[in-house]
């Protein structure tokens, strides 16, 4: 981690949360992720489980935390297992965290190692009613690599067949929607290391950049600025590229009268930003583009607007579709009998409108959110309206972080340029050339 560790407090707080919400009598086990293989010897860059950070505040591999608040031992009521780093690893790797050293991390006393595992389990899942596992839930990415947790549910499960199991995610997952303020100035962070990256991406864009240069800008400031690194793979668009929602190959030319759409965002200890503008190559919006994108950003001022506690999700989603389809009415899209004459399960602006108009941002730049839940304070959300049209080979986005308040919608990105005249004007020396 780049990043100074967040206090330790946060972390107890969270686990005291948790705990409010168990079944009398149950226990949690949750593990920390693997790390990962890239190739014979060699891993990919270790990123924790989200929800074992936002327990523990621990980022290195080889834990298992168990809660059982209603034991009868004091000791056992919340234990950290931690394997023991070998001497080799020490040589090649350096040194991993010692017990004080997690203890200071997470507020968690005690501290016991890995091969106290099945004497550990013995000791408590015995007196559990109820077993809560944090197993993988989001079918649509799941990415069939077996982890720790799944790992330990089969051990617990194979040798206590009788307990009763439960879902940890849907608690961790109402715990994580609303952020601590120690959460919400990560996201600050991360998000202005984002605004300084975009300023760089646009000094060098032009006609004939690769757009894996730009993406090498990016990337390249949200390090020098002191982030982890990037939240999720930068997009980087051009043209008729930017209709593939989530386009990473980042290996075309970026064209002279294209639009260029990039999707980036920094991570800064384990908090994620995400951001979008579509910018000219050159410098300059065409009058067709301009008008696009000006109707791009006027729904986002717009749905901005709505983003008020005690709306919920869907209900501001089809809010925004009903501006945008007379946006799209307006850019001769369709006609207004087109319209009137619509199947209402199919309305015509979801042919223009493709996703979502917004998502929970956290630990994970798509962080678990219940859409039936009504916007609360402390929720920090992105608002990204876009534009596709494949008629006419171009895409528009724009997004920015916001954080929901008592008062209403505040833009974490507002310091990030969006408004067409102000692109213009910063990408000005490129027009100047061309």
């Amino acid at each position: 981690m780049k990043s100074s560790p967040l206090p330790a407090d946060l972390y107890i707080k969270n686990r005291s949360k948790l705990r409010n919400r168990l079944d009398p009598g149950s226990m949690v086990v949750i593990c920390s992720s693997y790390q990962m293989p890239r190739n014979g010897d060699q891993f990919y860059p270790f990123r924790q489980q989200s929800d074992f950070y936002y327990l523990t505040g621990i980022g290195q591999e080889g834990f298992i935390l168990f809660i059982c608040p209603d034991h009868p031992r004091e000791d056992l009521r919340e234990v950290l297992l931690m394997r023991r780093q070998t001497e080799r690893e020490r040589i090649w790797s350096g040194p991993k965290l010692t017990a004080a050293e997690a203890s200071a991390l997470s507020g968690i006393r005690h501290i016991r190692e890995m091969d106290e595992l099945d004497r550990i389990i013995g000791q408590l899942v015995p007196l559990a009613g109820t077993v809560y596992f944090n197993l993988p839930e989001n079918s649509a990415h799941h990415s069939g690599v077996k982890t720790f947790d799944a790992e330990i549910y089969s051990t617990i499960t194979g040798r206590y067949p009788y307990i009763n199991p439960a879902r940890l995610s849907p608690l961790l997952a109402e715990l994580r929607m609303v952020k601590d303020p120690l959460e919400i100035e990560e996201i600050r962070k991360a998000c202005a290391i984002t605004a300084s990256a975009f300023r760089k991406a646009l000094s060098v864009i032009s006609p004939g950049i690769q757009e894996y240069e730009v993406e090498a800008e990016i990337i390249a400031e949200f390090i020098r600025a002191g982030a982890e690194g990037p939240a999720f793979d930068p997009i980087i668009a051009c043209g008729e590229r930017a209709l593939i929602l989530h386009y990473v190959e980042n290996n075309r030319e970026c064209r002279e009268g294209a639009l260029l759409l990039m999707d980036f965002g920094a991570e800064v200890n384990n908090y994620a930003s995400d951001c979008t503008r579509t910018v000219p190559v050159n410098g300059r919006f065409s009058r067709r583009q301009r008008e696009l994108y000006d109707s791009v950003r006027k729904i986002f001022i717009q749905a901005g607007d709505l983003m008020v506690p005690g709306v919920k999700l869907n209900d501001l989603h089809q809010k925004v579709g009903t501006l945008w389809q007379e946006e799209h009415i307006k850019l001769g899209l369709y006609t207004r009998e087109e319209a009137e004459q619509q199947d209402p399960s199919e309305p015509l602006w979801k042919r223009y409108f493709v996703h979502g108009t917004t998502h929970s941002i956290g630990l994970d730049v798509h962080d678990p959110f219940d859409r039936s839940v009504p916007l609360k304070p402390g929720m920090v959300l992105s608002c990204e309206p876009g534009l596709y049209i494949p008629e006419e080979g171009l895409g528009i986005r724009l997004e920015n972080d916001i954080l929901i308040t008592d008062t209403g919608a505040v833009d974490l990105m507002e310091d990030i340029p969006m408004e067409a005249g102000d692109i213009e004007q910063l990408m000005q020396p490129i027009a100047a050339n061309h």
